[in-house]
């Protein structure tokens, strides 16, 4: 045998043992027989054989790997947000030397399942998908399967998908609180509508509002756009402000598009706060060093990451049965909020 060509099956072969055999000897199990043992360590020795993650799973039932799934966006790896849920699944896994299968839902990506076909061929033990999109509703089908897969910082409020949040709900409560605390009573709201959660954060800002006095027509709301970036912030505090130029205020449900709401503010010289407060969501790293700094709800997205990925190993192994759980978030008050101006 080439020591470059060697496989498992060219071990089990030699030795005239089954993969199985070998697959045992390689994790270290203590039910192979002292001699088999030391005879498959010398054909593995001889052929310098370095076995791969899914041989090493014949016998542990673990491919050691886990796939992960983030959505079809541009510039989706350069992106803060991804970044800092990636880091918290990637420290997690490489605790346990797990590694990570990365895949992008592209169109074809759904067409041929791979969202059911990665674990159930066992090329992963599970599956972490990323802040899909309600144009995703073909993850539903994993429900049929009782597959170890949780949606990440996303959920399906009718369905009994696995799901990792953040707590979107109280975000936008508690975000709706200091700024009316602050006697702003006319306030636009920026949100993507492609995501539950942002139809979530957006729905409960305005009614949390509302039961504290303040009315529909003054809490006007614009499409930030599918990226949830700074491009659709600025375009979006641009039509709000000239439809609604007595705003005092503008809560954006992410960090970028609030930034980009600034930017637009500050290109018609109005003063933030003093003219008009903004606020985000998430706390991106950058959002303390924007000018003026950003008030914003802090998003822990790298206990996400971390969390999700123990959760899905947690669901493969049977240790659990289901996972819906919501993460807390807090209040950051920095410079880009203010009392109210003048009516």
């Amino acid at each position: 045998m080439s020591s470059e060509r060697t496989t498992i099956k060219d071990i089990a072969r030699e030795c005239g043992v089954s993969l199985s055999t070998v697959s045992l000897v390689l994790n270290g199990n203590p039910r192979i027989s002292d001699k088999t043992r030391e005879k498959v360590q010398a054909a593995v020795r001889r052929h310098s054989y370095q076995p791969n993650q899914q041989a090493r799973g014949l016998a542990s039932k673990s491919s050691s790997i886990m796939s992960v799934v983030v959505p079809n966006l541009k510039n989706v790896f350069s992106d803060v947000y991804f970044g800092e849920i990636l880091s918290g699944i990637h420290a997690e896994a490489s605790e346990i030397d797990y590694k990570l299968l990365l895949d992008v839902a592209t169109d074809r990506f759904a067409q041929n399942q791979e969202y059911i076909n990665i674990i159930r061929s066992r090329r992963a033990d599970g599956m972490l998908f990323i802040a899909s999109s309600i144009n995703e509703s073909y993850l539903r089908a994993v429900e049929e399967y009782n597959l170890p897969f949780i949606l990440v910082n996303h959920y399906y409020p009718t369905s009994r998908l696995n799901y990792i949040a953040i707590d979107y709900k109280g975000s936008a409560k508690t975000a709706a609180d200091h700024l009316v605390g602050l006697g702003h009573k006319r306030i636009g709201v920026i949100a993507g509508v492609n995501t539950y959660t942002g139809l979530d954060f957006r729905d409960t800002f305005i009614a949390h509002c509302r039961q504290s006095g303040l009315i529909e027509s003054d809490l006007p709301w614009e499409n930030g756009g599918d990226q949830w970036n700074q491009e659709g912030g600025f375009e979006s505090a641009r039509r709000l402000m000239e439809k609604h130029p007595k705003l005092t205020a503008i809560m954006a449900a992410n960090d970028r598009m609030a930034m980009g709401a600034i930017s637009y503010l500050h290109s018609r010289g109005l003063r933030v706060p003093h003219d008009v407060s903004v606020m985000g969501v998430d706390d991106i790293p950058s959002a303390s060093f924007t000018s003026p700094s950003l008030t914003t709800i802090q998003h822990d997205l790298y206990e996400v990451g971390r969390r999700s990925f123990k959760r899905v190993l947690a669901l493969f192994k049977g240790e659990i049965s289901s996972c819906h759980e919501t993460l807390p978030v807090a209040l950051l008050e920095r410079e880009s909020t203010g009392p109210a101006r003048p009516s």
